[in-house]
């Protein structure tokens, strides 16, 4: 069931919304979940990457809905957006459909026209999405607790990857392809899936024998890519990459207090942090155009 995130610091508001949509809940049109601030709601977006729509009050405290559009860019630029404002306060919603709202309604709602508008949006967030952007949403969902990634903003895409090699190294891995006959998505999946399926069988695949057997897939298919392997107990870090990719490696005095992060997408110009620490301790990995 698809979702809709109700984002209103009215406490009323989640009873009565759950009243008017009740059939729509239960036949299964869409489900329904509420945060009363910009915070609550980012939380929430984290915990459901397959969230659609999200409906927003524009004036709440904590995080006002202007600035959890902002925000929206970076947790998950897919979603659309329908901001809630008073009657007449055209220029709290000229600046909302500025920062990216899809559409919107004033108080006091008229809840069947809401109804319909968010139907119509779920319509055209299902025919926008691509195969390839459903499963970069459930990778990013199985991403090792540590890996920190972010929602592409533009550029190109790049596809990262990672998985444990043993108890002690993890590899990560991206790759970006460039301009052939295939369709772009149909390459980018195709070249992720051949690097992911040769790592695991050669952790200590060179770049010159991945670029070997992509050209044996299909000679039209050149792609950037970064292999990297980190010792966990040691912060080692080895790469190698034959694309425009940067590493940095920061090491602070204190190596032992890790703290997991959140996961999702990333994109050309976009940064993954493998560990993090209030020390200091980071490893970063970014792709530049």
């Amino acid at each position: 069931m698809t979702k809709v995130l109700f984002v209103d610091d009215e406490p009323d508001i989640e009873l009565l919304t759950k009243q008017k949509y009740r059939k729509q809940v239960a036949e299964g049109v869409f489900d329904v979940l509420f945060a009363l601030n910009g915070e609550e709601a980012l939380q929430v977006i984290k915990e459901n990457p397959d969230l659609e729509v999200v409906v927003t009050d524009i004036n709440m405290p904590q995080m006002d809905g202007l600035v959890l559009l902002d925000k929206l860019k970076e947790a998950n630029p897919a979603i659309k957006t329908i901001v809630v404002s008073a009657y007449g306060d055209t220029n709290m919603l000229r600046a909302a459909m500025n920062k990216g709202a899809y559409d919107f309604v004033t108080k006091p709602i008229n809840f069947t026209e809401l109804g319909t508008l968010i139907e119509t949006t779920l319509d055209l967030c299902r025919n926008s999405k691509t195969p390839l952007y459903t499963y970069q949403l459930l990778l990013a969902a199985s991403f090792l607790p540590r890996l920190d990634l972010n929602y592409p903003h533009h550029q190109a895409m790049v596809l990262w990857d990672a998985f444990e090699l043993d108890k002690e190294h993890l590899i990560a891995f991206g790759v970006s392809v460039l301009p052939s006959p295939l369709p772009s998505e149909l390459a980018v999946s195709i070249s992720h899936g051949l690097l992911r399926a040769s790592l695991q069988e050669n952790p200590e695949l060179s770049l010159d024998a991945f670029d070997r057997k992509l050209a044996l897939v299909n000679p039209s298919l050149k792609a950037h890519v970064l292999i990297s392997q980190y010792h966990k107990g040691t912060h080692a870090f080895f790469y190698h990459t034959h694309g425009e990719y940067k590493v940095s490696h920061r090491t602070g005095q204190d190596e032992t207090a890790l703290q997991p992060s959140q996961t999702a997408l990333l994109s050309l110009g976009d940064v993954v942090t493998l560990e993090e620490a209030a020390s200091g301790t980071s490893l970063s990995l970014s792709c530049l155009k």
